[in-house]
């Protein structure tokens, strides 16, 4: 089902859900028979025989996903993707996924990581090794309790069902990216099936009695249920958007429908669901199904990378369905199989203890070497590359001459590009520092760049990363100037009064980063005055931007309003790898219409506005090199190094700034003291 809806609709089926359900259902039922019957449960014995069986597989595909992303993938997605192997190999990639998609600052990539499924499996690691800790904890609390350990674990999975589902329904909510990855949202799946595979030896028995009293049809009732839950399963992934709105409450659907085929079990009739599900065909599926998984993602991401398509028509569809299932027998065949049924590796404990180990060494060895070799390459290339070979922005500059080698490679390097971010460089976190009050602000939301003993000006740099981007090139400005610099930020949110990412928490945000501001009594506030639109045609001021100028500046503090860059609905990146780089030059109206704030210098004394885009988009286009430097990192981000280029221009622009709105406040002194 999982194949079928990635590979021909594009979809997400739910099946991920009752794969983790049915894992903890089969894993409960094993434990609990051993603790009923006292039987030691060898926890780290358990751990070796899962794991034995987990990884081997896993290593294979992951080894040769990394030869895909080597003779198919471009080398600026390189890097992040040898993180994700690292990651899927040894059970986190949900985690690193979670961070990914609410961080603001990761790179868009067009096409899907061929990682990417390995999200679940990072889940299941993470329970397998949580749950048989679970099972000690409970046979422990039976024994002192006095009581059968079946109560006992039925209790402690009733109550992780019911915490996790609550946070489930809560996180869900408000910040869904997040909770779709979340282990502690995904709890509940699991400690479903626990509860199921607890309870239904007295569902079954009592289903057996009354079907065996005699009643007539209810071998009929149980048939026609499994057939209903059948059909839910099947439906819930076109019906519900999966996607989007799991794991909260949606997710019961395929779930309470997994657990209805399991209750309904075995029916004697000749027409139940339990007659096809067990059917050979079926069987032979089911016993492939987890090579089928590892697999398919990998085969489809990698041909439609390869066919230049967006994605699979029903032709290639099949195709691709047709080839996981074959690369999944092979791979079950030449690896699962032999090593699961293996006697040798049973008798003796190190031996499949060594089959772990071999694992994960052919997994973090290949993607650390890799990573390693590409941190060599960019440090070289640092050290090699010569501003004049290299002068970005500075080419703008009036009388430039060239003095660089023309064969010179552009910077960033294609391994950083993507990562070549100001924050990356930021040192000096609010909150290490003695006497720094930063009252509500987290860790990452407060940085001090740059702190003089003396500093002839204090200024506060807020907003998003559209602010955070010019700090390449502020941080040495404020150096040479001996200016104080604090920058106070949050990915996605604006400092405006109108905010509309929940998610990001970015209401508190905007009151904690004002009452900073309002404590440090800073003389210039640095912002983000507007906003592009990705689709080239309008820049607009956010609603409560002039506002918080007028608050500022009525209070003493100059606000200088960087105005924001073109955005694009493509990425230079993206443009790059379909045609030449030379010829990958966009346009956007912020590159040749006036800032619309620069009124405000008349009207809001103390403001001034800074555009830099005709530094970004020379001559109204906006390229994607200039001066053998890339500009843009993804659609809408600045490279560090371009703007740590234009750091010459930003200077000249900030100090004529500061004197425009001197300037303005001496005009307008004496009428506001007659």
């Amino acid at each position: 089902m999982v194949v079928c809806y990635h590979i021909w609709f594009g979809r997400v089926s739910g099946g991920v859900d009752i794969f983790l359900l049915i894992s903890a259902f089969l894993l409960t039922g094993s434990f609990a028979r051993k603790l009923e019957t006292g039987r030691p449960l060898q926890v780290p014995s358990y751990w070796i025989h899962a794991f034995k069986r987990l990884l081997p597989p896993s290593a294979l595909v992951i080894l040769a996903t990394l030869a895909g992303i080597f003779f198919l993938l471009p080398q600026t997605r390189w890097s992040g993707l040898l993180t994700e192997a690292l990651a899927a190999g040894t059970s986190w990639e949900n985690w690193l996924l979670a961070l990914q998609s609410v961080d603001y600052y990761a790179a868009d990539h067009s096409t899907a990581s061929p990682f990417q499924h390995f999200w679940s499996l990072s889940i299941q690691g993470q329970v397998f090794l949580l749950w048989p800790l679970l099972f000690a904890l409970a046979a422990l609390a039976a024994k002192i309790l006095r009581a059968r350990p079946r109560t006992v674990m039925l209790v402690l999975f009733a109550a992780i069902t019911i915490a996790s589902f609550a946070w489930s329904v809560h996180l869900t909510a408000t910040d869904q990216t997040f909770a779709y990855f979340d282990t502690r949202t995904r709890l509940w799946e699991f400690s479903l099936g626990s509860v199921i595979a607890l309870v239904l030896p007295s569902i079954e028995q009592r289903l057996r009695y009354r079907q065996a009293d005699g009643a007539q049809g209810f071998a009929a009732l149980r048939a026609a249920a499994g057939w209903i839950g059948l059909a839910l399963i099947l439906s819930a992934g076109w019906v519900i958007d999966v996607e989007g709105a799991f794991p909260g409450y949606v997710a019961l659907w395929p779930l309470l429908a997994a657990a209805l085929v399991i209750i309904a079990g075995p029916t004697g009739t000749r027409w139940g669901a339990d007659r096809l599900l067990s059917s050979r065909p079926l069987q032979w599926l089911g016993d492939i199904s987890y090579a089928l998984y590892l697999v398919h993602w990998p085969l489809l991401v990698f041909t439609l990378v390869a066919t230049g398509t967006g994605h699979a028509g029903p032709l290639l569809g099949t195709g691709l369905v047709t080839a996981s299932i074959l690369l999944a027998w092979l791979v079950t065949i030449a690896v699962d199989r032999p090593i699961r049924t293996s006697r040798r590796l049973r008798e003796r404990w190190w031996r499949g203890a060594l089959v772990v180990l071999t694992s994960l060494t052919l997994i973090i060895g290949p993607s650390v070497g890799w990573a390693r070799v590409l941190d060599q390459q960019q440090e070289r290339f640092a050290a090699q590359a010569a501003p004049a070979d290299n002068p970005g922005a500075r080419v703008l500059a009036e009388g430039y001459v060239a003095a660089g080698d023309p064969d010179a490679p552009v910077v960033p390097a294609l391994g950083a590009r993507t990562s070549d971010w100001a924050s990356d460089e930021m040192t000096g976190w609010c909150d290490e520092e003695p006497g720094m009050d930063i009252g509500g602000l987290a860790h990452l939301d407060c940085a001090h760049l740059v702190a003089p003993e003396e500093p002839t000006r204090r200024v506060v740099a807020v907003g998003n990363s559209h602010t955070d981007q010019w700090m390449a090139a502020l941080i040495p400005i404020a150096q040479r100037q001996d200016w104080d610099l604090v920058i106070v930020r949050r990915p996605a949110c604006f400092f405006t009064s109108a905010q509309d990412n929940p998610a990001a928490d970015c209401d508190a945000w905007l009151g904690q980063a004002e009452a900073f501001i309002a404590r440090h009594d800073p003389d210039a506030v640095l912002i983000q005055s507007t906003f592009t639109t990705r689709d080239g045609t309008q820049e607009v001021i956010r609603e409560g931007t002039e506002a918080q100028v007028s608050r500022w500046t009525e209070g003493g503090a100059t606000v200088l309003g960087i105005r924001d860059n073109p955005r694009f609905a493509t990425s230079h990146e993206e443009c790059e790898l379909s045609t030449k780089a030379e010829s990958c030059s966009f346009e956007h109206v912020a590159a040749t219409t006036p800032d619309p704030t620069a009124g405000w210098e008349e009207s809001h004394p103390g403001y001034a506005a800074i555009d830099m885009n005709d530094v970004i988009c020379p001559e109204g286009r906006c390229p994607s090199i200039i001066g053998n430097v890339y500009v843009y990192l993804d659609d809408n981000h600045i490279t560090a190094t371009y703007a740590r280029s234009a750091a010459p221009q930003l200077e000249d622009r900030l100090l004529q700034a500061f004197d425009r709105s001197a300037a303005r406040r001496a005009d307008t002194a004496p009428g506001e003291a007659s």
